[in-house]
């Protein structure tokens, strides 16, 4: 039996959740309210070896620990695969404080916090002083907190002043009776409690359900059934299918599957839906394979326009978050992870003098699991089908490797926590106005939440921002895979869907590029060049900005075609389209040469008038090999053959270099001479109304980019058609209107 140390014994929970009153730290260890725990580390590890458990722990804890370099700010090349216990004995000083804090914190006071869990433990002092922005002092430890977690027993949860002491223990087994009553719990209190998730009509089952069966039945029935638009609660299935998937249904197995489904042939993942389903009391499941003829293009193309309302009035979506494949399961993926974690026994005092039972316990960092670290790492989240699945689904009963979890749109819970702060959600995965539209049954449901379309169309580009960064098994599927929440957004946008932009917001919506340099445009052809959706890599909007209408130098569209592979259906896969675009455009030349990012080329080396970002493959003008080069600059450039200045691109490299000037000087043989391109101006970007109510503009220097497409005329073609091959901004302080009214007023068509 352990002889816990004097220092060890003294600590009391009741005291350190005392401190936090005086000071509470989330992100930051508290700089006084802590407990003083021994004078060094040394001493921590001496009382270590004289037997104290709850010393051990922590001693186990910096020894299994790897320094991270996005907590330990100082990290050297050196200290890439250091422990938190070698980087502790190094230091100079390294006294042992601990503080009571929060996994789960909204804002850095006390009162927004529901629960204390974590006894964080940090050594040694400060390591230097960084002056941040507005020369703000920051002061970081030399080493990070060490959290290790407070869990009690489920049915015996510990408050002091109405926040929760410790998470509760978890059950394993993803699919024990425990856990199941906890789900249960969660969805009853959802349907009664939370006004913004109800839809108190009973839903009509999608075209096809599996029928898991009933408790009257002992859920014997097992098959798929032709709803004919009968109404009925079901569950809808979120998953990643992870390559081929048997048995599914096809024409040829259509016939056996309405009259019997062999639960045992059937992949783990859709087994342990089953049992989830029976087991929360709904008799009808969805699964995609299951209830879409997988050998019927036309049953696709007509199941595929209906996922707004499947997964829309689903009860509720299960979302197999971290099962990678068909065949990994659902309830049990805790059975691959590590060893359990470390734990030593913990008393205290309740409220009301009670001496109470809890646990304090160390998992290494790679066994930690959270919600947040399931939304940025979970397989299922990488996946693009499954986006629009999270957005449509009201509800979601959301399966890890540890625990299970729910998110609906009240808020979220999970098992060991159970409800958890707003502020826990990723920011950019919330879209509040899209959500109102998507969950609206009709045009009164929104009356209760004016929207402005404004915010509309700047969420959807954030959406579309953060769908791109997912992946497809078949690239076919980049404009389907969104089509429910287009489908859905078209009434309230109050414009025309063209292949992923929309036509009263067109000058925005061409305005993407890559996150950070090259946009390949994909073949074979799924969507025109001046789609977000021609290409396979992250996009963004560079700073979206309310439009105020149709300025004097602006682009008009004048005309748009597309043709839909689908005709009943235009938020699909398409054919081709165009756009007829009437704006200002200045001959543009692209040239391959490179300059050192200390250099400016042009006459006198004068500075760039903006920057660009070009679309790849580009013909003749590749990006060069084994050069670190940053995005194109702009340089006004004398050409001769065109009477007029014109707009030359050029590489430039990253890094400071040193050169000549004779090597600086701009050499036309690296221009491109195969393709004729131009800068076209869509809009002028401005935060504040350019417009003056005499009718005059008044841009404001300071703000007001020039914002353009750069274009290529499409070799070949008898027609005079161009392909957008990139996007351009001339920087405020670079143009004046009357630059800008020289420019050639052009009507040109863009595919």
């Amino acid at each position: 039996m352990s002889t816990r140390c004097p220092l060890c014994t003294e600590l009391s929970i009741q005291h350190l959740f005392e401190l936090t009153k005086q000071e509470v730290g989330f992100h930051d260890f508290p700089s006084s309210a802590y407990y003083k725990h021994h004078k060094s580390f040394n001493d921590l590890e001496q009382s270590a070896i004289k037997g104290c458990d709850l010393c051990q722990l922590i001693i186990h804890a910096f020894k299994q620990n790897p320094v991270e370099e996005d907590q330990y700010f100082g990290l050297s090349s050196q200290d890439e695969t250091m422990s938190m216990y070698e980087k502790a004995k190094s230091l100079e000083q390294s006294d042992v404080k601990i503080a009571l804090t929060s996994t789960y914190p909204y804002r850095d006071n006390l009162s927004s916090i529901t629960i204390m869990d974590t006894l964080a433990v940090q050594v040694g002092g400060f390591m230097n002083v960084d002056y941040g922005d507005d020369d703000v002092i920051q002061l970081h430890y030399e080493i990070p907190v060490m959290p290790l977690r407070l869990v009690v027993p489920p049915d015996q949860p510990i408050t002091l002043k109405n926040v929760r002491i410790g998470i509760s223990e978890l059950d394993s087994d993803l699919g024990s009776q425990e856990n199941f009553e906890i789900a249960r719990s969660w969805l009853q209190k959802c349907q009664q409690c939370h006004r913004c998730c109800q839809d108190n009509k009973v839903p009509t089952l999608p075209t096809r359900v599996v029928d898991v069966g009933t408790p009257d039945n002992d859920f014997k029935t097992l098959r798929v059934v032709h709803s004919h638009g009968s109404q009925a609660p079901f569950v809808a299935l979120s998953h990643c299918w992870g390559g081929r998937i048997e048995p599914v249904l096809t024409t040829k197995t259509l016939d056996t599957f309405t009259t019997s489904l062999s639960f045992d042939s059937l992949p783990a993942n859709f087994r342990d839906a089953i049992t989830i389903t029976r087991k929360l009391g709904i008799q009808y499941l969805w699964i995609d394979s299951l209830c879409i003829m997988q050998d019927s293009r036309q049953d696709w193309e007509v199941e595929s326009k209906k996922m707004a309302q499947i997964y829309g009035s689903s009860t509720f979506t299960i979302s197999a978050f971290v099962s990678e494949r068909s065949t990994a399961g659902i309830l049990n993926p805790a059975s691959t992870a590590g060893p359990p974690p470390m734990s030593v026994p913990l008393t205290m005092l309740s409220e009301q003098g009670e001496a109470r039972k809890l646990k304090l316990e160390w998992r290494h960092p790679n066994d930690r699991e959270d919600l947040r670290r399931l939304d940025m790492a979970c397989v299922l989240n990488s996946r693009g089908w499954t986006f629009q699945e999270f957005l449509l689904s009201r509800r979601h009963l959301i399966y890890g490797r540890h625990q299970i979890y729910w998110r609906c749109r009240a808020g979220q819970e999970s098992a060991e926590a159970g409800i958890l702060p707003e502020g826990d959600k990723r920011a950019h995965s919330v879209f509040d106005d899209i959500t109102a539209v998507l969950d609206a049954s009709n045009a009164s449901d929104l009356s209760a939440k004016p929207l402005k379309r404004k915010d509309l169309f700047r969420e959807y580009y954030s959406l579309v921002g953060e769908y791109s960064n997912r992946t497809l098994t078949f690239g076919s599927d980049k404009l389907p895979a969104l089509s429910g929440i287009t489908q859905r957004l078209h009434a309230s946008l109050g414009a025309r869907y063209l292949a992923g932009l929309w036509s009263s917001d067109v000058r925005n919506g061409l305005l993407w590029k890559e996150e950070t340099q090259i946009a390949r445009h994909v073949q074979p052809y799924r969507a025109p060049s001046w789609s977000w959706a021609v290409t396979d890599d992250t996009i963004q909007w560079d700073g979206y900005t309310t439009d105020y209408g149709q300025g004097p130098y602006d682009l008009k569209l004048v005309e748009a075609h597309v043709e839909p592979k689908n005709p009943s259906n235009p938020f699909g896969e398409i054919m081709n389209a165009r756009l007829v675009l009437r704006g200002r455009t200045k001959k543009l030349y692209r040239s391959e040469q490179v300059f050192p990012k200390s250099y400016f080329p042009g006459p006198n080396h004068e500075p760039s008038i903006g920057d660009g970002s070009w679309d790849e493959p580009v013909d003749g003008c590749s990006r060069r090999k084994g050069l670190d080069i940053t995005t194109a600059l702009l340089y006004i450039h004398e050409v001769d053959d065109v009477g007029d200045d014109a707009i030359l691109s050029v590489w430039r490299q990253y890094d400071w270099v040193e050169a000549t000037i004779e090597e600086t000087e701009i050499q036309p043989a690296y221009f491109d001479q195969k393709n004729e391109y131009l800068a076209l101006l869509v809009r002028i970007s401005s935060e504040e109304n350019p417009f003056k109510k005499d009718g005059t503009v008044a841009y404001k220097q300071d703000d007001a980019r020039l914002m353009c497409l750069a274009l290529r005329r499409v070799v070949g073609r008898e027609d005079e058609v161009y392909e957008r091959v990139g996007m351009l901004w001339v920087r405020a302080d670079q143009w004046d209107v009357g630059w800008i009214e020289k420019w050639e007023l052009q009507t040109i068509t863009l595919v």
